[in-house]
């Protein structure tokens, strides 16, 4: 039988933070993934039936899961900056996922929506939709950083770990 690591309080913290943020990445990884295999690299509005309805969950799901570990919340510890470790691209693209997190799904942000309202009985509003997508180019490089993440994620869980 094994035995539990004896942990101090912020290792503990820290470890349920980082194991729970290893988990996010990988759903995010997972869905840029699906989306590459799908093909799905223009706005869901192009698409017919059910596809609309699944490429935007994959992308959600892709930003949302993706972004999660750098909010506030898990224990009020933040995830460590050090285990980014990301270039110029991937700074860049890291950003702009997480402001699509806190503009586009986070939050009714007003600034990110456009409608007018009309007086008419068939049409009542002209409004912008809110569609996200991502090219190949991104996507791959997407899923290079987050496996560079998920790999330093894993090496910390076991310095933690071997800590106790």
């Amino acid at each position: 039988m094994s035995e539990e690591a004896n942990l101090s309080p912020h290792d503990r913290t820290l470890y349920e933070k980082l194991y729970a943020s290893h988990g996010d990445i990988t759903i995010a990884s997972s869905c840029a993934a699906f989306i590459l295999k799908k093909g799905w690299h223009s706005y869901s509005f192009f698409r017919r039936g059910s596809v609309v309805i699944q490429q935007i969950a994959f992308t959600t799901t892709m930003i949302v899961a993706y972004a999660r570990p750098f909010a506030g919340g898990r224990g009020n510890i933040d995830f460590p900056k050090r285990l980014l470790q990301y270039d110029e691209d991937e700074k860049a693209l890291h950003a702009r996922l997480l402001q699509l997190r806190n503009q586009e799904y986070a939050h009714s942000d007003a600034s990110t929506i456009s409608v007018r309202p009309l007086k008419g009985s068939l049409v009542t509003s002209i409004h912008t939709m809110r569609d996200i997508s991502f090219q190949p180019p991104e996507l791959r490089l997407f899923l290079e950083m987050t496996a560079g993440l998920g790999a330093r994620i894993q090496q910390r869980l076991e310095e933690i770990r071997l800590k106790g």
